[in-house]
């Protein structure tokens, strides 16, 4: 181990040529999780690159504050840029706040609880399909519940449906590749592995049948009251407005990110309640009250406490996003080290969420430690990102989380079908990998 002349740790153990890549694809979460001991800025190597983790809360604030200065940039987002886009999750700071200016009002309060409805009539359709005794691959059926609730918010027209099913077919690979590609040395991404093939086969899938729906889209000239149709009207209205390649980015980003993230964070939420029964017990008491067996609905969510902080609690543990990128524009300075332009800065929600020091307690799980009364340390949880560039779907989320775990709790017992815990496949999200749950009792 040894500190450069910026006072900057380089962390040991990096190879000729592939430098640290045997750790960030063997077991990246232990590897991440071993940095912070070395300093508060550590440079680990990507291949022939270089890259600097950021490991302490307040310098991960300063890098998603001035985000002019720390703009979007890196292997990951570019890698994310290449599959779905340059949309609001990976375009630079110069397009930012336009592209953001035209996609909000799609997320306004009035806009989100008409997608409340929405989520309400897919949560019951999903959890009234199950019966007593029968085991589900949760993994399966959130990302059924989370790709048909974001597609009916995107699209309503049905011309849409098949890029849907696309789209989740290609995801895994798709997430996977991104992953992969972002960590491996130029040399290994341009050869024809299996995996890269396999990326760039769903990219241009998912990618060719996103195209095929803006183009019917048009072609019909109806306003459908979705996503699809606002960025459109958009696009006509205003001289500001988004470029076909813009709006297709934002749809990729919305319904490509907006499903595997959801999913993950309800799959793992239904994971942590089987391991924990007792909070479980404690969910079902509160769901008891509020909903006795039927669906959650936007009004509801103000009574739903313990479980928005179950859903935090998970997020925590499992951040979806757990590792991102940025670029420096300029020279810099965080804490004593000054970082040359064209860094790449590496920052991860699962390092800071997981380190001692700013989470006491880190791998237990305890929505509780998110009771008002409770100290937080300030940026010691960033599952959706912050500052300007935090993410836009944030809310959408975390609704219909809420909704989705409460009305499955008030309708089930959840228990594990098997006593393995869940594998984790590292992709641009964590992602769990088949788990079998049990479902009892309390059938509607």
């Amino acid at each position: 181990m040894a500190t450069d002349h910026t006072g900057i740790t380089h962390a040991p153990g990096a190879l000729p040529i592939v430098g640290h890549l045997v750790p960030l694809l063997r077991d990246p979460l232990r590897f991440l999780n071993t940095l912070p001991s070395y300093g508060d800025l550590v440079q680990i190597r990507l291949g022939p690159q270089r890259a600097v983790v950021v490991c302490r809360p307040e310098l991960v604030q300063q890098v998603l504050l001035h985000d002019r200065t720390y703009d979007k940039g890196g292997p990951i987002i570019e890698r994310i840029g290449n599959a779905l886009g340059d949309g609001l999750a990976s375009c630079p700071h110069s397009a930012h706040r336009r592209q953001r200016r035209s996609v909000q009002p799609a997320f306004s309060r009035t806009c989100l609880r008409e997608y409340a409805a929405i989520m309400t009539e897919e949560i019951d359709a999903l959890t009234s399909s199950w019966s007593g005794g029968q085991t589900i691959g949760v993994d399966a059926q959130m990302y059924t519940l989370a790709s048909d609730t974001i597609a009916r918010t995107l699209f309503t027209a049905e011309a849409a449906g098949p890029a849907v099913e696309t789209v989740k077919e290609c995801l895994p690979d798709i997430f996977r590749g991104i992953y992969q590609q972002a960590v491996f040395p130029p040399l290994l991404r341009r050869l024809p592995l299996p995996s890269n093939l396999r990326y760039e086969r769903a990219r241009n899938r998912a990618w060719a049948a996103v195209s095929k729906t803006i183009s019917l889209y048009r072609q019909d000239g109806e306003t459908h009251g979705d996503v699809l149709s606002m960025l459109l009207k958009t696009q006509d209205d205003t001289g500001g407005g988004l470029s076909d390649d813009e709006i297709h980015a934002q749809i990729m980003t919305l319904l490509v990110a907006g499903i595997e993230s959801t999913a993950v964070a309800l799959t793992w939420a239904t994971h942590l309640l089987c391991q924990h029964p007792d909070v479980q017990e404690r969910l079902r008491t509160e769901t008891a009250d509020v909903l006795g067996t039927r669906t959650a609905t936007w009004e509801d969510l103000p009574r739903l406490d313990l479980a928005r902080r179950v859903i935090t609690e998970t997020l925590r543990i499992y951040p979806p996003g757990w590792i991102l990128t940025r670029t420096t524009t300029t020279e810099s300075r965080l804490a004593d080290a000054v970082i040359p332009p064209d860094t790449t800065l590496i920052y991860s929600p699962y390092l800071i969420h997981h380190d001692a020091r700013f989470n006491p307690r880190p791998s237990a799980f305890d929505p509780d430690r998110w009771l008002p009364e409770q100290q937080q340390v300030r940026g010691a949880f960033i599952p959706f990102g912050g500052g300007a560039r935090k993410c836009i779907g944030d809310n959408y989320a975390l609704i219909l989380a809420t909704m989705a775990l409460s009305t499955i709790v008030a309708r089930w017992r959840l228990s594990h079908a098997d006593l393995q815990r869940p594998h984790i496949e590292p992709r641009v999200t964590l992602n769990p990998h088949k788990l079998q749950v049990r479902v009892s009792g309390g059938s509607i």
